[in-house]
């Protein structure tokens, strides 16, 4: 995926929508809009924040502060809350492109790639010659079971003048995903030739992980590390290629490098997290999952892996409430269903428990690599 993709900030003056206003009143609560536009740009999040909500108590139909509080809530990894602003901002500007980019780009971070479809297939239409809108669109045609249509544009889009990385890295994948690895080989050679070779072998082994092919990943991880080893994301990468492998000790070793590199890494604290629990040390990794979930509360993994964790530690009840969200987005998952059948029974609902694990027959069943 094109790896300059940015987040749109549209700083639009309010005063048009501060008609009802005072005179005064008007253009205090422009400053006030200006002065949270200019802590956005300077990254001061919470004055932005701040700000954008007080234009917001004034005047809910603010379009420029709905918008740029939702650029807020994206960069503060808050994607759930910034789905809901941007929503309510193209109700009032249905024809805005920032919004309707800005909302699929939250929906991808949550992995809703049928939600953020449909958006970017806009914007393609509007402007059909955008790189950045039709690399989006890949990337939602991929995960949505469009591999071939996604894969034909790419191919398209490699054979133009202009930087082809996200193309091709897109292209690769769709080759991998279509079960065509000399295609997807082909591929990343050229992207060898556009990227520096660190980061063309990360992009190789991220694409190699996301179609199970851990083995290969590894080694174009390990190339990327030779190369490069402070590329930020590799050691997520690693630890997941190892968590894949169920290498516990190099994934846990790899994922607490990616957090001392980066605090708010949410992915490492979820993987980190889910290995320490499978690995047993529950008590240890509670509080990865509890922040993950903070952020992303609708990840079913998250939900899964903490209630596991919270009937280990002796709170049943939390376990439930954990362990049936889970179900209800995984329903079937045997896993699942035989831990929640657990917690109920040490929660004291020995019916609900025993009925539970009749689904499940006899004896736990083997836990799956993480997931999420």
């Amino acid at each position: 995926m094109n790896t300059r993709i940015r987040i749109l900030v549209a700083l639009t003056a309010i005063a048009a929508a501060l008609g009802a206003q005072s005179p005064g009143a008007a253009v205090r609560l422009e400053q006030t809009f200006n002065a949270a536009a200019q802590a956005l740009r300077a990254g001061d999040l919470e004055k932005a924040e701040a700000g954008f909500r007080e234009v917001l108590k004034a005047d809910p139909r603010s379009m420029p502060a709905l918008g740029n509080l939702g650029v807020v809530y994206s960069r503060q990894d808050r994607p759930a809350e910034a789905v809901k602003v941007y929503r309510q901002a193209l109700r009032l500007a249905p024809n805005e492109p920032g919004l309707l980019l800005n909302l699929g780009l939250a929906h991808l971070k949550m992995d809703q790639y049928a939600e953020a479809k449909p958006l970017f297939a806009e914007l393609v239409m509007r402007n059909s010659r955008n790189r950045q809108f039709r690399e989006l669109l890949a990337t939602a045609q991929l995960y949505t079971g469009e591999s071939a249509q996604a894969v034909a544009d790419l191919e398209r889009m490699s054979r133009e003048p202009g930087d082809n990385a996200g193309a091709l890295y897109l292209l690769a994948l769709g080759y991998l995903k279509l079960q065509k690895p000399a295609e997807a080989a082909a591929a990343f050679e050229a992207l060898v030739a556009e990227l520096p070779v660190a980061r063309a072998k990360y992009f190789e082994g991220r694409a190699r992980l996301e179609t199970g092919i851990f083995d290969e990943a590894l080694a174009a991880l390990q190339q990327a590390y030779q190369a490069e080893p402070a590329l930020p994301g590799l050691e997520t990468e690693l630890g997941k290629v190892y968590v894949s492998l169920r290498d516990a000790e190099q994934a846990t070793a790899h994922l607490r490098k990616a957090l001392e590199q980066n605090p708010n890494d949410l992915e490492a604290a979820y993987y980190l997290g889910a290995q320490l629990v499978q690995s047993g040390e529950f008590a240890a990794g509670a509080p990865y999952l509890e922040r993950v979930r903070a952020l992303r509360p609708q990840m079913w993994g998250t939900a899964y892996y903490l209630g596991k964790a919270k009937l280990a530690m002796k709170k049943p009840a939390e376990a439930v409430t954990l362990l049936q969200e889970a179900l209800q987005a995984a329903p079937g998952d045997r896993s699942v269903q035989y831990q929640l059948g657990r917690a109920l029974l040490a929660a004291g609902k020995p019916a609900e428990g025993k009925a539970m694990l009749s689904k499940v027959g006899s004896g736990a069943p083997a836990e799956a690599p993480i997931r999420k």
